[in-house]
């Protein structure tokens, strides 16, 4: 009984194993490993240079045309 439970946790290690080599040789995960570079984007929040009120009810009321 103990052996089947070792061979089903060795088959799921070997698996894992063949997978993760498999999906890091793809290219779609890059580990970059000894590169010593760290590239982040660059991310630019931006301004909001539009007038019209971030407040839901008065953003109601200017693209209806009324006064508030």
């Amino acid at each position: 009984m103990d052996y089947e439970k070792m061979g089903i946790c060795v088959s799921i290690l070997v698996l894992v194993t063949i997978l993760g080599v498999a999906a890091v040789g793809s290219g779609e995960f890059d580990i970059e490993l000894g590169t010593g570079d760290l590239r982040l984007p660059q991310i630019n929040a931006g301004t909001n240079t539009n007038n019209i009120p971030q407040d839901g009810f008065y953003d109601y009321c200017y693209r209806m045309g009324l006064e508030c």
